[in-house]
């Protein structure tokens, strides 16, 4: 018998949640344990949940969603992941319509959801393309064994940054007792994010600092890869960081952020940013980075010139809805 739960958090449904992900996932590990973390530490001021499709007790679908922060609170993104032997049987419509009903509780005006251009995906992205979204936004992917790259290649180059005047520390490991640390982080980190290219319709947000030292502390304690700032004159110009999921996928990094501010751009910051990163984490034994880049970004030359290699690219959808 088919039919739609509500989420509960149990632990049997963080270990189903994962298997069902990991049927779709094409390059990337789900664990429970990370998956409930995430979820105790999750932002209570705005909706979220999940939909639990099943089959006889068996879960076979689901779908994750969020309401957006202001300005974006009347957005829905979501995740949809269906088990592949149920595809094109009308679960993925199912799922759908559920959703549409439970996000009426903030008067959602927009949906937004992203896949991959890989086979695991073909199926909802007919679906999508069926129900009215409108591709909005590609992105390129990358990967790269990091052991491959030629480190002193890059010696000169940050040399000529540091007789400059320009520094790179560790934000966890050196930088924790300079002065207003964490203050001047964010408010790097939302001047260079603000640059970055989102899909139309789609606002840039910046958390709450409360919000946002809830976040970086627990990415210091449970997911630190690295985090490296460059610092000119006891200003933060430019910064790069990169978690680590220890219980999935214990030696891979994915890039967070990576920005620079307008002023010192083109001067070869992001790219010593990029190489000061790898070297601390080689001596953790990372062995893998992913990273990615809107389409049109030119950062995607600097990981070319690394020798990051394309993998498939993400792509984001949206649609409007009544």
């Amino acid at each position: 018998m088919i039919e739609i739960r509500n989420f509960t958090a149990s632990d049997h449904e963080f270990n189903e949640l994962a298997r069902i992900d990991n049927l779709v996932n094409h390059d990337s590990i789900s664990h429970p344990d990370e998956d409930k973390h995430d979820w105790n530490i999750r932002d209570k001021s705005i909706i979220r949940d999940r939909i639990m499709l099943y089959n006889d007790n068996k879960l076979i679908g689901v779908v994750y969603y969020s309401q957006g922060r202001v300005p974006n609170e009347r957005i829905c993104f979501y995740t949809l992941n269906l088990d592949p032997n149920y595809n094109n049987k009308g679960y993925r419509t199912l799922l759908f319509n559920k959703l549409l009903e439970k996000i009426k509780v903030f008067n959602a005006n927009k949906l937004f959801t992203g896949i991959y251009d890989h086979p695991n995906y073909h199926n909802h992205k007919n679906f999508l393309v069926n129900n009215g979204f409108k591709l909005t936004q590609t992105n390129r992917e990358y990967s790269c064994d990091i052991k491959n790259i030629n480190i002193d290649k890059y010696k000169s180059l940050i040399q000529t940054l540091e007789s400059e005047g320009i520094q790179f520390y560790d934000s966890k490991e050196e930088m924790l007792n300079f002065p207003n640390h964490y203050k001047k982080l964010e408010e790097l980190n939302w001047t260079y994010t603000k640059d970055f290219p989102i899909p139309d319709g789609i606002e840039h947000t910046r958390l709450p600092f409360k919000r946002f030292m809830e976040i970086q502390k627990d990415f210091e304690k449970n997911y630190y890869g690295v985090e490296i700032v460059a610092v000119r004159d006891d200003k933060y110009i430019g910064s790069t960081s990169l978690e680590v999921f220890p219980k999935s996928e214990p030696h891979k990094a994915y890039t967070e952020g990576l920005g620079v501010l307008k002023e010192y751009r083109r001067k070869g910051i992001a790219t010593a940013l990029k190489i000061k990163a790898i070297q601390s984490l080689l001596q953790k034994g990372i062995k893998e980075i992913r990273t990615d880049n809107e389409e049109n970004n030119p950062m995607y030359k600097i990981n070319i010139a690394l020798g990051f290699s394309p993998v498939p690219s993400s792509m984001e959808y949206t649609k409007e809805i009544q």
